[in-house]
């Protein structure tokens, strides 16, 4: 009990402190903007109204939807709504209404009737403007969603909304704290207008009632704090991501004993080749070809390769809960596909659904393991706002051009490799991405090679045997997967012969067999890494 008291009353007097310091700050700004005249207050009140009305301008106008990076179908379905028709002409009403706040920013410094007339009309106009843009934008997720609920569900619609949301609320404060400023009886007295009935000191009223020391204090502070806990928990996830944090990347949460395959090697046998039998005595002269000699390419490579007849041996769940996972893993936890966004590349070829989502798909199917809804992108600055033990074990790198890192991302990938425990899994998509690869790799690991993965190796073992490594498939830049090894496990798994191209719907013209060899591969890459960083992490 003396414990918690004391517990208790340290938390008091921190909240006690942080309740002063907070007054006196607030209290300093307001006391300097006290000493700045009125008409230069309102003057810097309509400049955010001028930016704002710029910025809905350009999102509606086409910005939203560029820098959401839409696909071309999700695209056509705001042009058959005709979304984007009506969002170019809400464009020009809102850049009325930013054109009309820059001049009541002007007028405002002249204190005349026509100013305090201009100032009214333009908040008007950027209230109405503003209101219908954010219309505009919440309606945008809503129309994939009843067009296409399968590539855009309504989980995406609700991201959208929140970002939204958040920004909309912030713009609503300043609006509604200028329109208090424009009705308080001080300022239209300056302006030229006395007291009027219907709006006699109402600015005055509202702000009389948001000190606390006027009323009932206990009450005022109580709504304060409710105020505060009700925007914490609505946009607190929003700010946290936007200012630095991350969401934690979570392993699913089972008994430890994952879906593995027993595989039994078949070699091939050899036909014998039938024996051609001519009579010697025979009066007619036959030109005999050599059997051995004609054998097809498909022949060919079938001889030169093993056969594994595979029986899936499925251990999922365990002792634990759900379907495969880890014992110290996290309750409803997805397995997440995260790629890196880097600079000097095209590093999202081939990116999401009908790509490397089928992996993901693939994942889902074969281990019984919860998956995300889609898969992601981080730019490498991010890696470094996932909360320690709870980083991504992998991230995924591709591209068939350049690799262009600062000194900064190079530290970051290192140490998230290194420290952290990540996994680099990167795939050849062709091009002079080989080269970029390795001078990436070279400044990332100093001193650590770039070696080949003898077939042996344990990530060829679980859950899919390849006794003979890593197949090739387009073998762009070599016919052997290769890594950087620390410590006794690989940060770097690199594969040269685009592996990404086969998990896409057409599999790029492969079998379905060769297909399936990579998905297979890259489910084993995961598993390896998953363990890895599980063992580094929740087994020590």
């Amino acid at each position: 009990m003396e414990f918690v008291e004391r517990a208790l009353g340290f938390v008091e007097a921190c909240h006690r402190r942080l309740s002063s310091f907070c007054l006196k700050v607030v209290g300093a700004l307001w006391a300097w903007q006290g000493r700045r005249s009125l008409s230069f207050r309102l003057a810097v009140g309509f400049f955010p109204l001028v930016l704002v009305a710029v910025w809905c301008a350009y999102l509606v106008s086409g910005g939203y939807v560029t820098s959401k990076e839409f696909d071309e179908s999700l695209v056509r379905y705001l042009e058959r709504a005709g979304h984007l028709a009506a969002g170019a002409r809400l464009a020009w009403a809102l850049l009325a209404a930013a054109a009309l706040s820059l001049l009541a920013m002007v007028a405002a410094l002249a204190k005349k009737r026509f100013s305090f007339r201009l100032m009214q009309a333009a908040w008007a106009a950027f209230a109405a403007t503003a209101a219908l843009a954010l219309v505009w934008l919440m309606r945008v997720g809503s129309i994939f969603v009843a067009c296409d609920h399968k590539a855009f569900d309504s989980g995406m619609r609700n991201e959208l909304w929140t970002g939204l949301l958040f920004w909309g609320f912030v713009a609503a404060l300043w609006t509604l704290a200028l329109l208090v400023a424009l009705l308080m009886k001080g300022v239209r007295r300056a302006y030229g207008f006395g007291d009027e009935p219907l709006t006699r000191d109402a600015g005055e009223r509202v702000v009389a009632a948001a000190k606390t020391t006027v009323g009932d204090r206990r009450w005022k502070s109580s709504l304060y704090y409710a105020f505060t806990i009700f925007f914490l928990v609505i946009f607190g996830p929003y700010l946290a991501f936007m200012w630095g944090w991350e969401e934690p990347y979570g392993l699913p949460k089972g008994g430890g004993e994952q879906v593995f395959e027993q595989v039994k090697v078949k070699k091939i046998k050899r036909k014998k080749p039938k024996k051609l039998t001519v009579n010697p005595w025979s009066p007619y002269i036959l030109e005999r070809m050599d059997i051995d000699d004609v054998v097809t390419l498909k022949e060919l490579e079938e001889e030169t390769k093993d056969t594994y007849a595979a029986q899936n041996s499925s251990q999922k769940g365990g002792k634990g809960k759900g379907t495969g996972g880890w014992p110290k893993g996290m309750e409803g936890s997805a397995v997440r596909f995260i790629r890196l966004k880097y600079n000097g590349g095209d590093w999202d070829q081939d990116m999401g659904k009908g790509a490397d989502y089928n992996l993901l798909l693939k994942f889902h199917e074969w281990t019984g393991m919860k998956i995300a809804k889609e898969t992601e992108f981080r730019e490498i600055e991010r890696l470094r706002f996932f909360p320690k033990k709870r980083s991504p074990p992998f991230v995924f790198m591709t591209g068939m051009r350049g690799i262009s890192l600062s000194d900064r991302e190079v530290r970051i990938l290192r140490d998230y490799c290194l420290k952290e425990g990540g996994m680099l899994f990167i795939d050849n998509g062709g091009g002079h991405f080989d080269g970029a690869v390795k001078s990436m790799l070279r400044r990332v690991f100093p001193g650590r090679p770039l070696v080949d993965i003898p077939n042996d190796d344990t990530i060829y073992q679980r859950p899919y045997v390849f006794p003979d490594g890593a197949p090739p498939f387009w073998h762009h830049a070599g016919y052997r997967a290769m890594g950087v090894r620390d410590e006794g496990r690989w940060v770097v798994f690199y594969h040269p012969g685009d592996i990404n191209d086969a998990w896409r719907d057409d599999h790029s013209g492969a079998s379905p067999e060769v297909a399936d060899q990579a998905y297979k591969l890259g489910v084993n890459v995961m598993f390896y890494a998953f363990n890895q960083y599980y063992r580094r992490h929740y087994e020590q």
